[in-house]
């Protein structure tokens, strides 16, 4: 009976990794927003990370023990900065491209997690700007893919809550 059940298990967690191996690992996720600001006004507060925890979710509000440091230039392609925390854990953001009144590029590493490529796009439009933010990159196998139908819900929400955060920033 002992042994009927232990093979069981183990066929079902070869099955679950086998499974894992197979889905995709891929995800994406997108959120926009309409600034009513100049696209210059937009992208300097993108360049500057020191800015960023004030208009990101991702604060002391959210995680009081955080620290952040900065390192590389003061703003745009090769500054970055670190952070430390209890909830947000450790990572690294770095800005790899940007392009005045375009929008930047970046990349983001979480700890224990594979690096994910980030981008904010500004496009000017009549009265202001549209904003998208978008995050993309690969889970790791076996169990990431399992995350990854999730993705949009766990990132998303934060993402929409930073744009509200910009546009109050900028308006």
């Amino acid at each position: 009976m002992v042994k009927k059940i232990l093979l069981t298990l183990a066929l079902l967690l070869a099955l679950f990794l086998l499974l894992g191996s197979l889905l995709p690992a891929s995800y994406s996720v997108t959120r926009s927003i309409f600034i009513e600001a100049e696209a210059d006004q937009i992208h300097s507060q993108l360049v500057d990370l020191r800015s960023w925890p004030e208009w990101t979710p991702w604060n002391q509000q959210l995680d009081p023990t955080v620290r952040f440091q900065y390192s590389g230039p003061e703003d745009g392609v090769g500054s970055s900065y670190s952070w430390s925390g209890d909830q947000l854990g450790e990572g690294v953001l770095e800005i790899t491209s940007s392009e005045v009144g375009r929008g930047i590029v970046y990349l983001l590493h979480f700890e224990g997690a594979p690096t994910a490529d980030g981008v904010v796009q500004i496009t000017p439009m009549k009265g202001g700007c549209e904003v998208l933010w978008k995050m993309s990159g690969d889970t790791s196998r076996p169990l990431g893919p399992y995350l990854v139908p999730w993705m949009d819900s766990f990132i998303g929400s934060d993402f929409e809550e930073g744009l509200k955060g910009l546009q109050e920033k900028c308006s």
